[in-house]
């Protein structure tokens, strides 16, 4: 009985390891803000890696290469959110029309 149980541990803790591995793509992937169908396709090479180790690496090495798109801040959002700060009076106008003629005089 105790060799059942010493069996069951091993092998529960090899499964625990090894969704560990083929989750490092999809945690790097998120972690550099990489999103839409490039996140996708990164996901199913992970999971494809159960049964085609290579494309476990294919999926390492694109969530390493791929620029991230989704935590981009863009000149917009900027200017929303200053515009957020001044309407709710944290900001002053001086400082707002700073912001925005610097945002807007970058393109």
């Amino acid at each position: 009985m105790l060799e059942v149980i010493f069996a069951f541990l091993i092998m529960f803790c090899v499964a625990v390891i090894f969704v560990a591995l083929l989750s490092i793509p999809i945690l790097i992937a998120n972690a550099r803000g990489i999103c839409g169908s490039e996140h996708t396709a990164i996901v199913v090479l992970s999971i494809l890696g159960v049964f085609f180790g290579i494309t476990w690496f294919v999926a390492l090495i694109l969530s390493v290469v791929w620029k991230g798109e989704c935590m981009v801040e863009t000149d917009l959002d900027k200017l929303e959110k200053a515009s957020k700060l001044y309407k709710n009076k944290s900001i002053t106008k001086e400082e707002y029309e700073k912001i925005k003629s610097k945002l807007l005089s970058n393109k």
